[in-house]
């Protein structure tokens, strides 16, 4: 999912709780932006056609492709790479699609953790997205039902899926390590790895795959960067150092597995006594854990400690204890940094 990068003086409004917040904010406006028409709706025309290949995945990568294109040519263009692309989707577009198969082509967004999984079905120009009211509906043309399940059925598909469950632990692993990894990286590693394959359209359905299921931006060079979800100012870390390729980090085993699980074997204790400092005195719409987590990334990407204290204060119903102001100084002084990580691993 793009990141629409804001970046705020006050650290309250840049924690991973909030940040994620706006991004399903981002992502209704740009629903919402989206052509109503489905590609293979009997109402759409070529100039509908247009709008949604200028809003799909297609020919991301080769801007020098851009042109005018009929609506014939696009559906030609969608349903060539559906076998294939069908079989490498992320796991929330795999339920959605399911349910929309189940439920005649039609189905209610009820969830905000859909969106984002909505969002990359309508970018790929499968589906097409309409609001009643408040209800907010995904639409599978009828065209589509048949060779999605098809395909979605095979034996190939489902040790494809094998695979990708492997691949997304290992790649969100390496973004609570590292903080942003290159595209270009996680995208060979996909074609190669996931895919078994390195023609340029399966290097197209990679690069989809991860704009479907990661957070990203585009850097200086325009090129694709992959984003861990707590990193609240990602130019800066591009700015301060280069972005480490796969192959240059050694890695240790607990450090893989923390990666994976979210939290290093060494955060654990320092997460879980700042989970006991703020159990009961939290204000009603925060959350004990949420806010512990919240404040350890804050600590990886190098906030000060007087920011940490200053946004563990907005979240308390009364002034903060020694205990907690402890719990905070511990994160903030004992907690890998996302800068610093970097440097350790190449030595």
């Amino acid at each position: 999912m793009l990141r629409e990068v804001t970046v705020h003086a006050d650290w309250c409004e840049m924690t991973m709780s909030m940040m994620r917040e706006k991004q399903f904010e981002a992502c209704e406006r740009r629903l919402f932006a989206h052509p109503s028409v489905a590609l293979f709706s009997e109402a759409a025309t070529d100039m509908d056609a247009q709008a949604l290949f200028d809003n799909s995945y297609e020919y991301v990568e080769n801007q020098s492709a851009m042109r005018l294109v009929t609506l014939e040519e696009l559906r030609t263009l969608v349903l060539a790479r559906l076998p294939m692309e069908a079989q490498y989707i992320g796991v929330g577009e795999h339920q959605l699609l399911e349910k929309l198969l189940m439920n005649d082509g039609i189905l209610l967004l009820s969830e905000w953790d859909d969106l984002g999984s909505a969002e990359a079905l309508i970018s790929r120009l499968w589906c097409s997205f309409s609001a009643e009211g408040d209800d907010w509906y995904l639409h599978l043309p009828k065209a589509l039902h048949e060779p999605i399940l098809t395909q979605m059925s095979t034996k190939e598909a489902a040790e494809a899926r094998e695979r990708l469950f492997r691949y997304d632990a290992t790649i969100h692993g390496l973004l609570y390590i590292t903080g942003l990894l290159h595209a270009s990286q996680a995208r060979d590693f996909f074609s190669q790895g996931v895919m078994r394959r390195e023609d340029p359209m399966a290097r197209e359905i990679a690069r989809r795959y991860l704009q479907a299921s990661f957070e990203y931006i585009s850097d200086g060079n325009g090129d694709m960067i992959l984003l861990h979800p707590g990193l609240a100012n990602p130019y800066q870390l591009v700015r301060e150092q280069s972005v480490g390729e796969m192959g240059a980090f050694e890695m240790t085993q607990d450090m893989v597995a923390g990666g994976i699980n979210g939290i290093f074997p060494e955060e654990e204790p320092l997460h879980e006594a700042m989970c006991a400092a703020l159990v009961g005195a939290l204000r009603p719409e925060y959350d004990v854990n949420e806010t512990a987590e919240d404040l350890r990334i804050l600590a990886k990407q190098g906030v000060a400690l007087s920011e940490m204290e200053s946004v563990l204060s907005s979240t308390v119903a009364t002034l903060p204890t020694k205990e907690m102001l402890n719990a905070v100084k511990r994160l903030y002084e004992e907690t890998p940094r996302w800068l610093g990580l970097k440097a350790a691993l190449e030595h």
